[in-house]
């Protein structure tokens, strides 16, 4: 098929209109000049945005639930995979800042680092370090709607921790139910929820794992381990499960795993 060929110098005053019959029919013009092709206008490729997640933010409105620890063994585990890691601590017990100032004092680096949160800019701050190349990791306060939306909002997945108990599962509804509504506002919204402390021996555990099959979850567990408990101020290494948890959240995207 021949394309629509125009001269150089109509070019100079038909040029916004030449683009948009470009864009609209996806068909390429020749630009000529004294009757000889010189240059192709053709339709451009849109951007495809990159299904590899830079902005991962662990929530809860429920505090008790595992958040910070989940947030340090995910993003140690995201670092083994050559990442640059940045955890923002959104929590007002800075608990992840904690764990960062007794692992230095202790001579331990850790593969990735923790920065305090700026709540009144989270939402720039996450998203200026992911476009520096950081994969960030937000760890959010419990009971604080505000920082939960901005935390949630800005991130590419939500990871909402609850642990096997019936109290835990009820409790659940109220930041599941903020979700939704930021579900419906958003044009792409992902989020999962991950079981925590899940111990295999107990009944009400597998009664919780098989509750949470009517929402978005992960099927990755984390067990009960005293591993988790003892790392505090210390580099986590028990991340088999949390590579699964990184792996099942890009094969979910579509990104590389």
């Amino acid at each position: 098929m021949t394309s629509k060929r125009v001269g150089v110098r109509s070019l100079r005053e038909e040029l916004p209109e030449v683009l948009r019959e470009v864009s609209e029919t996806g068909q390429p013009v020749t630009v000529t000049r004294h009757g000889q092709p010189m240059a192709t206008i053709v339709p451009g490729v849109p951007a495809q945005p990159s299904a590899r997640p830079r902005i991962i933010a662990l929530t809860s409105l429920k505090g008790g639930v595992g958040k910070t620890t989940l947030t340090m063994h995910l993003a140690a585990a995201i670092a083994q995979t050559g990442e640059s890691v940045v955890v923002l601590d959104a929590d007002e017990e800075v608990s992840a800042l904690r764990w960062q100032q007794h692992a230095q004092a202790e001579g331990v680096t850790l593969p990735f680092r923790v920065q305090a949160a700026d709540r009144n800019s989270l939402m720039r701050q996450a998203r200026q370090l992911a476009q520096a190349g950081q994969t960030v990791v937000i760890d959010t306060p419990p009971n604080n709607r505000e920082v939960l939306k901005s935390a949630a909002t800005v991130a590419d997945v939500v990871l909402v921790p609850v642990l096997p108990t019936g109290m835990d599962i009820d409790r659940l509804a109220t930041t599941l139910e903020l979700l939704a509504d930021l579900e419906a506002a958003l044009p792409r919204f992902n989020y999962a929820i991950v079981l925590n402390r899940f111990d295999a021996r107990k009944g009400m555990a597998h009664e919780a794992n098989a509750a949470l099959n009517s929402h978005p979850r992960l099927d990755t567990v984390v067990r009960s381990l005293s591993a988790y408990e003892k790392v505090f101020g210390g580099s986590p290494t028990e991340l088999t499960q949390f590579r699964e948890i990184w792996d099942e959240i890009l094969g979910a995207m579509g990104g590389p795993a």
